[in-house]
C-alpha cells in the first residue's frame, strides 16, 4: 500500500513538474508569480491559508500596488506549483479592451459561469447564446426606464427624509450606510425592472418570506441563507412569471402590442419566450436573467454608492465643490432626470469611486485561437506577447483601473480627473474607451446608464441637504480609517462590509 501511495505521490509531482516546465518554455520572456494552487478557485481561495505562498482571491486587491510595477510589466503569468493551470494576468487597458471587444474569439470559460444557478443568462452565457439574451434585455434600457429610476429614487429620498428617525434631528451616525443604499438600490430595480410597488418605510421590520427580503440576503448571508433565499426566489418568479404569462397573452390578444407597463425587464422577458414559442428562452433561462439583473442591479449600485460617501467624507474640499455645484443647477428644488447632464461632477465622483472599487474586479477568457498582443508596457523589453490557443488569461479590472499610464497618482481619490481642465500642462480626461469600471465592448455591463442615472440622483439629493464625514477612532487617521474600512471582500463580487457614516445637515440658505 505504502509503495502505490509513493508511487502516486511521485506520479503527480511528475506532471506537476511537466506542466510547469511546459507554461515556463510556453512564456519564457513574461514575468512570473508563483502560488500553490490557481488563485481564482475554491481550493486556494477558501480552504488553503492565506500567504506569500498562497494570495486566493485576493491576488489583484493586495498586488494592486505592486504586482506589475515591481515586474516593470503590465503582463504577468500566474504558475500554481502544485495545483492548477498557469494563466495569463494583465492591467494594460488596451489588451483587456481587445479581448472584451471579441466575444467570438475570446470565450468566457465554464469556472466563470457560477451565476448560471438558475438558468443561463445575459451574464453566465457565451455566443450565440448570450447575443439571444442581451438581444431581448438592452431595449429595456431607455430614456423612459432613466427617467423613471429617477422620480423612483427622488420618491424613495424623501420618503426616508420623512421618516421620524431623520426629521428628528440634525445629526445622524449610521453604523453600516450600505442598508441605506442597499435599499435605495433595490427599490429602484424592483419597481422599474420587475413592476413591482415598494415603498422606502414598507414593512422593514417585518420582511419574512417576502421579494424584499430574499433580494437582500442573497447577495450578503452565509451559504446556508443563500440556498434557502435562491429557493425561495425561484418559487416566486415561477408564481409571477405564469401570472405574466397569462397578462401578457390578454394584451397580445385584446390589443397585438405590449403596454407600457410591460416594457421593462420582466415583461421583456417573459414576452419574448411568448413570441418565439418553442425557441423562446425557457422558464429556467427567464429565471437566471431575472436573477442576475436583480442581483447585479442593486447590490454593485449600492456598494458604489457608499464607497463614493466614503472617499467624499475624506475629502471635504471635494465635497464642498461638488455641494456648490449641486446648488448652482438645483437649488433647493428636487433635481428632474432633465438635470442629469448638468450633474457631471457628482458623476466624477461615482465613477472615481468605482474606478478605485470595480465592483467587477476581475474575469477570466479562453483564447480560441492563437493571439498576439501589442500594447506599451507588456514586458519588461517592451516585445509583443504570442499567447497560445486554449490559455486562461484573467482581466485585471483592479490593475486596469489603477493603470498608471493612464491615470496618474493611480491609488489616489481625484475627481477632478475626469473633468476637462484650463491648464493646458494638464493631463486630458482619462478616455471612456480605456476605463474599465463597467467592463468593455459588446458585454459592458447593460445597466450602465441605469446604476450611473440611479447613483447620481441619490448622490445629489444627499450631498445637497447632507454633510458627510466620518468618526475616527483616537489617534486614527483618515488614510487608517479607509484602510480599516474600506477592506473590501472578492467573491462574486468587489464590496466592503459595513462603512460607518456621519451625516450633518446643512442649513438652507
Amino acid at each position: 500500500m505504502l509503495s502505490l501511495w509513493a508511487t502516486a505521490v511521485l506520479a503527480y509531482i511528475l506532471w506537476r513538474t511537466y506542466k510547469v516546465a511546459t507554461a515556463l518554455q510556453t512564456y519564457k520572456r513574461i514575468p512570473k508569480y508563483y502560488c500553490v494552487a490557481d488563485p481564482i478557485t475554491a481550493l486556494a481561495g477558501l480552504i488553503i491559508p492565506r500567504g506569500w505562498w498562497n494570495p486566493g482571491f485576493s491576488i489583484t486587491w493586495n498586488g494592486k500596488e505592486t504586482l506589475y510595477t515591481v515586474r516593470s510589466s503590465e503582463v504577468v503569468l500566474v504558475v500554481p506549483v502544485f495545483f492548477g493551470d498557469a494563466l495569463l494576468m494583465t492591467s494594460s487597458p488596451e489588451v483587456c479592451k481587445e479581448i472584451l471587444n471579441d466575444p467570438t474569439r475570446w470565450s468566457k470559460p465554464e469556472r466563470i459561469m457560477g451565476l448560471d444557478v438558475m438558468g443561463k443568462n445575459v451574464i453566465a452565457s457565451n455566443p450565440p447564446v448570450w447575443r439571444t439574451h442581451r438581444k431581448i434585455a438592452a431595449p429595456a434600457f431607455d430614456d423612459q426606464a432613466f427617467s423613471d429610476v429617477w422620480e423612483v429614487i427622488t420618491t424613495a429620498y424623501n420618503q426616508m427624509m420623512a421618516s421620524p428617525d431623520w426629521k428628528s434631528t440634525d445629526v445622524h451616525y449610521v453604523p453600516a450606510f450600505n442598508n441605506i443604499t442597499t435599499r435605495i438600490a433595490l427599490l429602484a430595480i424592483v419597481k422599474c425592472g420587475f413592476n413591482i410597488p415598494m415603498e422606502w418605510n414598507q414593512d422593514q421590520d417585518d420582511k419574512s418570506g417576502s421579494f424584499d427580503e430574499i433580494a437582500v440576503t442573497l447577495p450578503n448571508s452565509s451559504l446556508r441563507h443563500i440556498a434557502a433565499a435562491s429557493e425561495a426566489l425561484q418559487r416566486i418568479l415561477r408564481e409571477k412569471i405564469i401570472t405574466k404569462k397569462k397578462e401578457l397573452s390578454l394584451e397580445l390578444e385584446l390589443d397585438g402590442a405590449v403596454s407600457k407597463a410591460n416594457k421593462n425587464l420582466f415583461g421583456r422577458f417573459v414576452a419574448a419566450s411568448q413570441r418565439e414559442g418553442d425557441r423562446g428562452l425557457d422558464a429556467s433561462e427567464i429565471m437566471g436573467n431575472l436573477f442576475v439583473f436583480l442581483l447585479a442591479g442593486h447590490d454593485t449600485t449600492a456598494h458604489s454608492m457608499v464607497l463614493t460617501l466614503a472617499l467624499l467624507a475624506g475629502q471635504p474640499e471635494d465635497q464642498e465643490r461638488v455641494h456648490r455645484h449641486i446648488k448652482s443647477v438645483i437649488g433647493d428644488a428636487d433635481p428632474t432626470y432633465d438635470d442629469y447632464s448638468s450633474l457631471a461632477p457628482v458623476q466624477h465622483c461615482l465613477y472615481e469611486a468605482i474606478r478605485l472599487f470595480p465592483a467587477g474586479w476581475i474575469t477570466m477568457r479562453l483564447s480560441g485561437m492563437d493571439e498576439v498582443w501589442s500594447a506599451p508596457q507588456l514586458t519588461p523589453t517592451g516585445e509583443d506577447v504570442v499567447v497560445q490557443k486554449g490559455t486562461t488569461v484573467m482581466v485585471d479590472f483592479i490593475g486596469a483601473c489603477r493603470n498608471p499610464r493612464h491615470f496618474p497618482s493611480p491609488h489616489d481619490f481625484v475627481p477632478l480627473r475626469w473633468a476637462p481642465s484650463n491648464d493646458p500642462d494638464a493631463p486630458p480626461p482619462p478616455s471612456m474607451d480605456t476605463f474599465l469600471g463597467f467592463s468593455s465592448g459588446p458585454r459592458t455591463c447593460l445597466g450602465k446608464k441605469f446604476a450611473s442615472v440611479e447613483a447620481v440622483c441619490f448622490l445629489t439629493l444627499l450631498l445637497r441637504d447632507w454633510k458627510v464625514g466620518v468618526k475616527l477612532a483616537p489617534g486614527e487617521s483618515m488614510q487608517a480609517w479607509r484602510k480599516r474600512v474600506l477592506q473590501p471582500e472578492l467573491s462574486t463580487a468587489l464590496k466592503t462590509g459595513d462603512v460607518p457614516l456621519l451625516l450633518t445637515r446643512r442649513l438652507k440658505r
